[in-house]
């Protein structure tokens, strides 16, 4: 063991503790209704992203230990023998859901967004990737050797720029995208991403992480809410967020997925899922298209929170789309330490600030529950409002 790698971890440790951007880990036991324990107390959980609660559903929970009953594990990767048939039945679910021709399981959304860009891109073509895509966007984009170009969603007119500038040294180019900027809940621009892309002939892809079950009439997700469902090239998803389990996924057409099972490397030399997850994922899939009104009463939330934050002088960012409340902590004051505050008194809300969102923009990320209860929203507001004075 080298003693001088050693040291300078642990000098690289320190400067990011004096920085104030050293993580710690915590043990949280995760409980239904909004709330969590942690430290041994029970406080109000603002940092879960199981938007629709079915992590705790009787139905899902259920349907998980039946399977787990008789297999824990699926053993191998998907293209040796751990497919089973209840791998099969979600991927048709998933693909029906869609209303794509066919979709493909990963082990989590990340290895399902570096192993989709990874297997489609190829040298000689471009992406155009938005500036605040997700880590696992940016580090699939890394992982290939195209000509990569950085936009700003705000700025379109720069996208256009940037297209015809490069138009002539690509063969095919691909316009990524998240579907949901998770740091803010701002939806991304689709339509008129589309339409981009449809005019310099691009591919779209799109990660709906924060969006599947949330967002759309069908809980489809921002593709659906934006009106291009069918549009983007495929859609990328995860099933660790509204449906409360574990996994990604990708759906297209069946000549992408069936490129994808061959060339997608996260998918087919990982294990592949534990069949009770594919079980658990059935059912909340089942409750999600049978259950509108979970997504209405989580809109009902969200209005709620951003009405009540800008009352109280609070500045929130996004566009209040989706579940996420982000709300900009001041300057003056130690963000890590007014979310310590608050966990103190009885909630667990977020800090979030550099590198993960832009220098001077630090901010509590709330995210939204169907269980939470209206005033413990209110309730939250007005102490980061008090603590923001």
């Amino acid at each position: 063991m080298s003693q001088t790698l050693i040291g300078s971890l642990q000098q690289r440790l320190e400067k990011l503790e004096s920085s104030g951007k050293r993580r710690f880990p915590r043990q949280v036991e995760s409980l239904p209704h909004g709330r969590c324990i942690i430290d041994g107390k029970e406080i109000i959980n603002f940092g879960s992203n199981d938007y629709l609660s079915l992590a705790h559903d009787s139905r899902v929970c259920t349907a998980f230990a039946e399977a787990a009953s008789w297999q824990s594990g699926s053993a191998s990767s998907s293209l040796i023998v751990g497919r089973s048939s209840l791998h099969v039945e979600l991927e048709e679910r998933l693909a029906e859901f869609e209303e794509c021709e066919a979709a493909l399981l990963f082990p989590t959304g990340f290895a399902a967004n570096c192993g989709t860009i990874q297997a489609l891109v190829r040298p000689q073509d471009a992406i155009f990737s938005e500036r605040e895509n997700h880590a696992s966007l940016i580090d699939g984009i890394r992982g290939t050797k195209a000509l990569v170009s950085i936009y700003d969603r705000g700025d379109l007119s720069s996208l256009i720029d940037r297209i015809e500038e490069k138009r002539g040294s690509y063969e095919q180019g691909f316009l990524i995208t998240d579907g949901v900027f998770s740091m803010d809940g701002t939806v991304a621009p689709l339509q008129e991403l589309c339409d981009i892309a449809h005019r310099f002939r691009l591919e779209v892809l799109v990660d709906e992480a924060h969006g599947t079950g949330v967002l759309g009439e069908h809980g489809r997700g921002a593709s659906e809410f934006s009106g291009v469902h069918s549009r983007p090239f495929v859609h990328i998803g995860t099933l660790s967020k509204a449906l409360g389990c574990l996994g990604g996924f990708v759906t297209g057409s069946q000549e992408t997925i069936e490129w994808l099972r061959n060339q997608a490397r996260p998918q087919f030399f990982s294990t592949a899922l534990p069949p009770a997850v594919c079980a658990a994922a059935l059912q909340s899939l089942l409750i999600v298209k049978s259950e509108p009104e979970r997504r209405h009463k989580l809109q009902q939330h969200n209005q709620l929170a951003r009405t009540h934050a800008k009352s109280l002088g609070l500045t929130v960012y996004g566009d209040g789309r989706a579940p996420v409340v982000a709300v900009r902590a001041p300057e003056s004051r130690n963000i890590v330490t007014m979310s310590q505050q608050l966990q103190n008194e009885g909630w667990f809300v977020p800090a979030i600030l550099p590198p993960t969102v832009p220098l001077g923009t630090n901010r509590f990320r709330m995210s939204l529950t169907v269980d939470h209860d209206p005033k413990d929203i209110v309730a939250l507001l007005n102490r980061i409002a008090e603590l923001s004075e």
